[in-house]
């Protein structure tokens, strides 16, 4: 990435100087015509750049309109794998002779490689500028579709792919995004992208976002911070007004690595191209839209307006960090891995508090799969989480606060529990959960919270370094949903510890982990099956 910046500094401001002159009194796109040379009249093919005259005007207009073609011809790609789903597209564009820039895309994938693609159709409730903004933000997309993208940034496009919307006046928005899909499990490796993302406006009130992987542009640099292992083919997603709401069209079309994945319990959900496709992008922006829409259905405690949002922005927080903690590939700088068997065990390097000298926060996680029903694994942990994170209870703890969104599928909760110090000093503690439902995954999210911090949450505090989240991740393994013959499980959970061997805390923290495994399996008339 340093390279990559380095080349966008003093020297590509002199190239971008000149080309911006030459493109003062030069229109690419609408008249061709008026070009210095009748060369870049028709698609120019990537052989056809002189890389020896890489300096002058004239090469640099030829990589520009390499550029421009191909990101034509990925435009007209999705518009037209949209039209072959039957969709409400009625046509491909006309953009000229750029068929041999649209034969890249179809070429078969390298041995090793496999293509997943899909098309999904929906109604969602958000206007559909609201919605164009939200997905070329590359920070609100990501968090919209975090349970989906596990890292996301962008940054500007540099050399020739800069310059695309001056090539290009339907482009009006351009942005290289780096990004990470992952699923809650640490059994499989996370999917890494990089990116060039195009806004175009077809017509009013129709909108298309395109995708497609930077080294496609034969001529661009590398901006990936990601070491990138697959590739974006035409993606996108085509929005339409409906009324207040937006119709859209998502498209998928990406290869993988079809070796990446070891034989395990994942491996059919995998390989049934479930796990990434268009359908689950959709239910999963759905979800994150009616949960941004939730209602107060208990509230026993004082709080002000701005309660409701405090309590999506924290919960989200957990959410992410729940996640992150998952990761096949957990962050170094922020977790050291103990040990890494059927059970991980991780370690916090980064805390530091003064009331926890003494004392280190670990976490313990694994993915299992059982074979009993995933809804009544779901009732059974919605049951009993709370005695999960306070075994020592002696009496069922109070509901103070519930948000959930109208279907219900999300659901925000926090209990309160009174520990008697004594005859005179009264200890609340609280449990902030979380519970939700995107017909892919079902995730139950819950961290401990003291008085202090919960009084600090309802007047905006600051109060994230004291979260802990542990939670569970309920993945249906078949097509039936809740309903299906068996699930997958992953647990994480987090735990301070005062021991002062890492083999102590590995030992404690694989007790913690097994015991929730084994009461799972108790309750559930099922026979476990081990991956």
């Amino acid at each position: 990435m340093e390279d990559s910046d380095q080349c966008s500094g003093t020297k590509a401001a002199g190239n971008t100087r000149e080309l911006d002159l030459a493109l003062s009194s030069l229109d690419i796109s609408s008249k061709p015509a008026k070009l210095p040379t009748s060369k870049l009249l028709h698609p120019v093919q990537a052989p056809m750049a002189n890389h020896s005259d890489s300096n002058s005007v004239e090469s640099k207009f030829l990589k520009l309109q390499e550029a421009n073609n191909i990101s034509k011809a990925a435009y007209k790609e999705i518009m037209g794998m949209a039209l072959e789903a039957n969709t409400w597209v009625v046509g491909t564009p006309a953009l000229g002779t750029i068929e041999e820039f649209q034969q890249i895309f179809k070429t078969l994938p390298p041995p090793g490689m496999r293509v997943e693609c899909s098309v999904e159709t929906a109604i969602l409730p958000i206007a559909p500028e609201n919605l164009v903004s939200v997905l070329m933000d590359v920070d609100r997309w990501g968090s919209t579709l975090s349970r989906i993208a596990h890292f996301g940034s962008s940054h500007l496009p540099t050399g020739v792919l800069q310059q695309l919307s001056r090539a290009d006046e339907t482009i009006t928005k351009i942005v290289m995004v780096n990004a990470e899909f992952q699923l809650p499990t640490p059994l499989v490796p996370t999917r890494k992208f990089c990116f060039l993302r195009c806004l175009r406006k077809i017509v009013e009130d129709i909108w298309a976002i395109v995708d497609v992987s930077n080294d496609y542009f034969h001529h661009g640099p590398s901006d990936s911070k990601l070491e990138v292992k697959c590739r974006r083919r035409p993606s996108g997603v085509i929005i339409r007004r409906h009324d207040e709401y937006s119709e859209v069209i998502w498209l998928e079309n990406v290869e993988v690595n079809e070796h990446q994945v070891q034989e395990n319990i994942y491996s059919s959900i995998i390989n049934s191209n479930l796990a990434f496709c268009a359908k689950r992008c959709v239910r999963t922006l759905l979800q994150k839209l009616k949960r941004n829409n939730s209602r107060f259905l208990n509230l026993r405690m004082p709080v002000d307006q701005q309660a409701r949002a405090y309590l999506l922005n924290l919960t989200e927080y957990m959410e992410k960090n729940f996640l992150e903690c998952i990761n096949e590939a957990p962050n170094r700088r922020k977790w050291d891995i103990l040990s890494d068997g059927e059970v991980r065990v991780l370690k916090d390097v980064t805390m530091n508090h003064v009331e926890t000298q003494g004392s280190s926060n670990y976490i313990a996680l694994t993915s299992f799969r059982i074979q009993a029903q995933p809804f009544l694994v779901v009732q059974f942990l919605l049951k009993n989480n709370v005695k999960l994170q306070w075994p020592s209870l002696l009496e069922e703890p109070e509901e103070v606060i519930k948000l959930a969104s109208e279907d219900y599928n999300n659901c925000i909760t926090l209990h309160k529990n009174v520990d008697l110090q004594n005859d005179f000093t009264k200890n609340h503690d609280y449990l902030l959960q979380e519970a939700s439902w995107d017909e892919f995954c079902y995730f139950i999210i819950s961290s401990p919270m003291t008085q202090a911090a919960t009084n600090a949450l309802f007047v905006g505090g600051c109060i994230y370094d004291h979260l802990k989240p542990s939670g569970f991740a309920i993945l249906p393994d078949g097509s039936a949903g809740l309903l299906s013959d068996s699930c997958l499980v992953t647990i994480a959970m987090q735990q301070e510890l005062a021991v002062l061997e890492s083999g102590q805390a590995i030992q404690s923290m694989n007790f913690i982990i097994n015991d929730i495994v084994e009461e799972i399996y108790e309750a559930m008339p099922s026979r476990l099956l081990t991956s």
